[in-house]
């Protein structure tokens, strides 16, 4: 019997079943208790529960919140939702200040199960680890940074009839613009506080590799098309298994 049976509300077991983020600079707590998402405000006072029942009251294996735009990512097995902050409009008075409720904007479905999550600090990438390592980015942000700048056009007045959004032209949500199949599944995951480097390693793994991107391998494609990523890695030895990735916030360090 799980824990989250016996105690309601009790958290998930593992190391990737809560995070701590922020969105506009006020920090919040989310953890996974069984299917559902519990956020609480910095004086653990309960926000929201965000209920698991819409997925299929599948166990959350992993969940990992953005530090700057609050956004949180739970996998649901294969299955990733990214869920949004929005202010609350009809809200009662708190003391913690974090008037917001989540909504869910996003989902995406990886290769296979999902054991570790890991947004940068932009929350516009999100990392998935598990058989594969895929990096996801948003589909809306990805196509601009695909459009080169035609310069600056000026238009006076408007249509008299407004075009219709046709559903191909519907936001795609997220894609995915690498992946890797690793010899070992990857059980731990963490982007460097600037997003360039990300850190992985497995279970019982006393290897942790670095990931950067192969800017030189990139650079020999056209310049015509979205861009494309590509990354390779080096190992770092550790002289017992890894348990938890973390970065230094000052540093481009590891610790």
């Amino acid at each position: 019997m799980n824990c989250h049976q016996v105690l309601s509300g009790a958290c998930n077991s593992g190391d990737q079943c809560f995070a701590v983020g922020s969105v506009e600079g006020i920090p919040f707590t989310a953890y996974a208790a069984g299917c559902n998402i519990v956020i609480l405000a910095s004086n653990f006072d309960r926000v929201q529960i965000i209920p698991g029942a819409i997925h299929g009251y599948v166990r959350i294996g992993s969940l990992d919140c953005s530090t700057d735009t609050g956004k949180i990512a739970a996998a649901y097995g294969a299955e990733v939702c990214i869920f949004e902050p929005t202010p609350s409009i009809h809200s009662a008075a708190t003391t913690h200040g974090l008037e917001y409720r989540w909504v869910q904007t996003g989902k995406l479905v990886a290769d296979g199960p999902i054991a570790a999550l890991s947004w940068n600090l932009e929350g516009t990438r999100l990392l998935t680890g598990g058989k594969y390592v895929q990096l996801w980015h948003q589909a809306s942000l990805y196509q601009e940074d695909s459009q080169p700048s035609s310069g600056v056009t000026f238009q006076i007045g408007g249509d008299k009839e407004e075009k219709v959004k046709q559903p191909e032209d519907e936001d795609p949500g997220w894609v995915c613009v690498w992946q890797c199949h690793t010899a070992t599944p990857a059980h731990h995951l963490a982007f460097s506080p600037d997003g360039v480097l990300f850190a992985t390693s497995g279970t019982n793994d006393r290897l942790v590799k670095i990931w950067y991107q192969n800017k030189v391998l990139v650079q020999t494609h056209g310049e015509q098309g979205p861009p494309e990523f590509n990354y390779t890695f080096i190992y770092v030895a550790h002289p017992r298994a890894v348990t938890h990735l973390s970065w230094r916030k000052t540093s481009k360090y590891m610790s």
